[in-house]
Parts: C-alpha cells; structure tokens; sequence
C-alpha cells in the first residue's frame, strides 16, 4: 500500500505554512534477511530535526496521538509498526488505542513488576505484539519472555557471545531476534550468522521524518471542544472524543487512578475514570488539555490567558441572558481560530457556532462583536472602550470589571489545581 500522500517526506520538497499546527514522526525501517521491508519502527520528533529531544513519557504519548489521529497506514502501509511504550502507558492500557497487531515496544529502563508482566500478558492476548527494546541479558526480563514476539539486540553494547547464547537458549520459543544499530555490511553479514531474523541501523536507512498539517486531529480537538461547552455532557460522545485523544485520554486515567489509591485493582477504562472523577473535574482536565494543545503548550501564560478569555465571556454572556456553555466555546474560539489555521466555515460546521457569533468573531457589528470588545479592553485596560462597549450592552462598567477578576481567579484555580495532571 502507497503511503498517502498528505503526509510530507522532506522538508524541502513541500514547505509547511509558518505557524501551522504540524504533526511530527520519523520511521525506521526493519527488514527481514531478504532485505525487505518488515516494519517500521515510529519515533518521536517535535520538528524537522531529526534527532529525539523529549520526555519518554511525553514522546510516547505523541506518538499514540499522531498514530490514532492520522491512522497507522497512512505511515506504515502494510507493514508493521513497532511503537515505544513506557511502563506507565502500558499499565494504563493506553496502546490499546491502537489497532490490533501494533508491536508495544517494552523500554530498557522499565521496572517490570507484576503490574507490567499483567498489563503485557492482557495485551497481548488482545492481539497485540510484544518487543523487548533493548535486551540486556539481566534476570528481569525472564517474567516478559512468554509474552514476547519480538527481542532487540544493541549490536553497539552486546557481544556475539551473548547474542549467540541468548538465542540458542530461546530456539524453542517463539520469538524473532531483531539486531538493531548495524551500521556495515559486515555487521549484517555477521547478524545473519548468527541466527537474527530482522535488521534495523542506519546500514539500511536512517530515520525519516515525516510531517503533515493536522487538520484532522484540530477538528477532533475542536468536535472534543464543542462538547465540553454543553451544559449537559453526553458521555458516549464524550467518550468516543476521548478514545481519539490518547494524550488526553492517558491524563484522565492518571488522575482516576491517584483518586483510587485504595482500591485493589487500577482503573483501567475510560468509562470508570468518568464515573469516579466526575464531570466537572474532567471539564477542567479536558478544558486544560485543550488549551495546553491550542497555546503550544511552552508555558503557562497563554494556558491562562485562554481559560480566561473564555470564562470572561461565559460571565458576561450570562449577565445578559446567553447561554453559559456557548458563550464559553465563543470566548475559547476568540484567542485559538487564527491558531489553529482554520477557516471560520470549517470551525463553524464543527463546533455548530450559529453564524452571528461567526460573524462576530469576524468582526461584523453585533451584540457578540460587542461582547468581545467589552472583554478585551477589560483585559487591556482601555477604559474609553470599556465605557462604550458596556453601556451598548447595558452592562455596568463595575460589573464587567468585577466579572474580570472573576475569571483571573477561575483560570489561576483551573491551573493550581490541574496542572500537575499534565506535566
């Protein structure tokens, strides 16, 4: 199967627009001793530079997002995908997001315990693969092997004695030897002897990165949005939006399960971590996730300035009589649609905006344009402005500014009492 072409292989060829919202991952090939392509191997990038600068945690998480939201055969074909997971993923089952066959990579540094030899065996009999990354020869990968399918071999930190009698010990199970980091001929040649079934290094192909503009993944972001502004959530919508958002997704559970410290057993489904930690404080979890996505996620402040923007105009829609949940998505909207590099008339068929809240945050002289101009000389301290905007809309310039101090003290509350779910 061709690659789709929405995806850009080199930056030269196809530049992005400045500013958009990209979507990174580079691919390894692994080929098999005919030399064809077996799989690939996705790895986390944050830009055009080829090389890994990010939290494991946090890269891992990224890759699930861009594999879910784009779809693995846009970057694989037909081949497999090998995918890295931290401990923490696989404890939360988070890779199930992905679909059956994906080989989880177990990671050097995990601590196995019985909580990851369980979460591996529940994996893999949900049909997906298991590869040891890595292998180092100690004793605690022993508990793994009978769930594993695939072994990695470092040929730059493994001798061919221990490669040689690792195999020898395992011939009767079933498991592919994958030599990883061969460079030369004579290394491939070496690896062949020595019994491996599959080859990655840069003797075949260095990383790749790949880019596309997420689009799709925006308006997942923005139908995820829309949902959260409802003053009633339905929770099946909600939670097919949250199986899309692995990142999101992956946060919920965290916070279930440090709510859940003194049960027996993990919360390990979505639906559980709803129920426990109620709608309300998913809104928060869900509205920060968001808004750390929209403002690029570099710091707090624009987090902020977000989350207050759209709650200052929740308060004063409802001062004049609008409805809470879609005066909050209009406030959100106001600081992110010139971010996210989408057209009014897409974000509009998404969120179901009515089109004089459109044509306000356009520009156009309505009572939302109005609206928006009360909040933003609040914020600016543009008291002509102020005066003008409140008294078109019979608001008193003390409530407007009382509602401000409101909001400041929501969002700084909203990031005091969430951001720890999301670091």
């Amino acid at each position: 199967m061709a690659l789709h072409s929405h995806w850009v292989r080199e930056k030269q060829q196809a530049p992005l627009p400045a500013g958009a919202f990209c979507r990174f991952v580079a691919r390894q090939p692994i080929v098999d001793r005919l030399r064809r392509t077996f799989g690939y191997e996705l790895l986390f990038r944050s830009g055009w530079e080829n090389s890994f600068c990010a939290d494991g945690e946090a890269a891992s998480r990224q890759i699930l997002d861009n594999a879910v939201s784009f779809g693995l055969d846009s970057i694989v074909g037909e081949s497999i995908p090998f995918v890295n997971c931290t401990r923490s993923l696989m404890l939360n089952r988070m890779p199930a997001v992905l679909p059956p066959g994906t080989v989880l990579e177990v990671l050097e540094d995990s601590e196995v315990d019985y909580d990851l030899i369980y979460a591996c065996r529940e994996l893999s009999t949900m049909g997906y693969g298991i590869a040891l990354d890595d292998f180092d020869f100690t004793e605690k990968w022993e508990h793994l092997i009978p769930f594993a399918n695939y072994i990695k071999l470092d040929f730059r930190t493994s001798t061919a004695r221990e490669r040689i009698r690792l195999m020898y010990r395992l011939k009767f199970h079933n498991i592919r030897f994958v030599a990883e980091k061969v460079e030369t001929e004579a290394e491939v040649q070496q690896a062949m002897d020595e019994g491996f079934h599959l080859f990655q290094g840069y003797f075949f192909m260095r990383p790749v990165v790949m880019a596309r503009p997420s689009l799709t993944a925006v308006v997942n972001k923005l139908r995820f949005l829309a949902e959260l502004s409802y003053t009633e959530m339905d929770r099946t919508r909600v939670l097919r939006l949250l199986k899309e958002e692995p990142s999101i997704s992956y946060r919920v559970l965290r916070v279930a399960n440090s709510a859940a410290l003194g049960l027996r057993q993990p919360v390990k489904s979505l639906e559980s971590a709803l129920a426990m930690i109620g709608d309300e404080q998913f809104r928060r979890l869900a509205t920060l996730a968001l808004a750390t996505e929209f403002s690029g996620g570099t710091s707090l402040e624009p987090i902020r300035f977000i989350l207050q923007r759209a709650r200052l105009c929740e308060l004063l829609g409802v001062a004049m009589g609008m409805e809470a949940g879609e005066m909050y998505l209009f406030g959100m909207m106001s600081v992110v649609r010139k971010t996210l590099q989408v057209t009014g008339e897409e974000a509009d068929q998404v969120l179901r905006m009515s089109a004089d809240m459109s044509a306000g945050l356009d520009g156009a002289d309505n009572h939302y344009r109005w609206l928006l101009e009360l909040a933003e000389s609040c914020e600016r301290g543009m008291w002509e402005q102020m005066e003008r905007s409140a008294a078109m809309l019979h608001v008193a310039e003390s409530k407007a500014a009382e509602l401000l101090l409101e909001a400041q003290a929501w969002a700084a509350a909203i990031l005091q009492h969430a951001h720890d779910a999301f670091v």
